[in-house]
């Protein structure tokens, strides 16, 4: 699997807004959303930060008559654990026990953590069977 682009800042702006109005959007529907935002970006800025996110791979422009509709090619799950997959393989050589073990540190979990975390480790267990 080809690992998911990162975006910058202000592209994931751009994909919150998509993803938060179910995944696709018009121009004028994205245009009204990013000055509720109170960003005072033109709509050459916009377009600009759409062609990349395209470029990248992450949505899709659908023409449809005059208008163009946007569709998230990638969910915002799908996003973050890629992102997540990426930051394990390039900073942890894909050791995911590593990456736990720098999270918990030199500190001790408390008990409701370990139950927690126990739990958590049952389900993934159960849900690869």
């Amino acid at each position: 699997m080809e690992p998911i682009q990162l975006m910058s800042d202000s592209e994931k702006e751009i994909m919150e807004i998509i993803w938060d109005n179910g995944g696709r959007i018009y121009i004028s529907d994205l245009l009204e959303a990013v000055e509720r935002s109170g960003r005072e970006w033109k709509r050459t800025t916009v377009r600009t930060f759409l062609t990349r996110l395209m470029e990248k791979g992450l949505l899709l422009g659908v023409r449809q008559g005059k208008n163009c509709e946007y569709r998230a090619y990638v969910s915002r799950e799908e996003y973050l654990s890629g992102q997540a997959r990426n930051f394990v393989e390039e900073v942890f050589d894909g050791n995911v026990k590593d990456l736990l073990a720098s999270l918990i540190g030199p500190e001790k979990m408390g008990a409701e953590e370990v139950r927690q975390l126990q739990a958590f480790w049952e389900k993934c267990r159960e849900d690869m069977q």
